[in-house]
């Protein structure tokens, strides 16, 4: 474990570790984004408009910082400034530097789309380099069940994370009956039961308008019966 990381103690009800990706489109000074009760984590795509924003916003209420790094999708269109298959080592090498450096202090790197990306495994070691190299952790969005990103990271001797839910996924809120509302009920319901179960769960959010104003009340009623909120950061192995 990197000396920058310590243990949490999990207890007996869990511990949850929140992340809100794909912040730095939008102003998050006028979102319920800077309402919300921490400890969470930000990751912030690094070539948006209102990142360094962002940026300030987790250093100012002690939240943790990550690196939302774009990464190629299987399919769709790719975000500005993607890595993948396409590009060379030294490429990918200066593109997560170039990213780390639009966001001083972050603590880490977690990939935006990649469900190609992840599942190179030349790709997934040219991103994990510069992660070990500057003491950083990465945490695997899972955006593919093909993803190497966790075997690649323990070759490495990388440290890794991986998420467990998804809170508002499209998708799901689609097919559920009960449409955004039901579908987040039900990934946070299945969060807190793997807290429960397996000591943590890592949960990973957008900063929808809806998403927000969930988490707002949510938040608020953890640590009294169910698992207490932890920075992400003190889940790292």
């Amino acid at each position: 474990m990197p000396s920058d990381f310590e243990p949490v103690d999990r207890g007996p009800g869990g511990v949850l570790a929140i992340v809100i990706d794909d912040v730095g489109f939008d102003p998050p000074s006028r979102t319920l984004l800077a309402s919300l009760a921490g400890p969470l984590a930000l990751a912030v795509i690094p070539n948006t408009p209102h990142g360094a924003e962002a940026a300030r916003l987790a250093r100012k209420n002690d939240w943790d910082l990550l690196v939302h790094l774009p990464m190629d999708p299987e399919s769709g269109r790719a975000e500005k400034d993607s890595l993948g298959p396409k590009d060379d080592d030294a490429a990918i090498r200066a593109g997560v530097l170039a990213a780390l450096a639009r966001l001083p202090g972050a603590l880490g790197i977690n990939n935006h789309q990649g469900s190609k990306a992840t599942a190179d495994a030349r790709v997934v070691r040219a991103v994990l380099e510069v992660v070990k190299e500057r003491g950083l952790f990465f945490l695997d969005s899972r955006t593919t069940t093909a993803s190497v990103a966790g075997a690649e990271a323990a070759k490495l001797g990388v440290p890794f994370l991986a998420r467990d839910v998804f809170l508002d996924d499209v998708m799901t809120e689609f097919a559920d009956p009960g449409g955004a509302p039901g579908a987040l009920e039900a990934a946070w319901e299945k969060a807190i039961a793997l807290a429960k179960k397996r000591g943590q769960a890592i949960v990973i959010g957008h900063p929808r308008k809806e998403t927000l104003a969930f988490l707002s009340e949510k938040i608020g009623l953890l640590g009294k019966e169910g698992p207490r909120l932890v920075r992400v950061s003190e889940l790292v192995p």
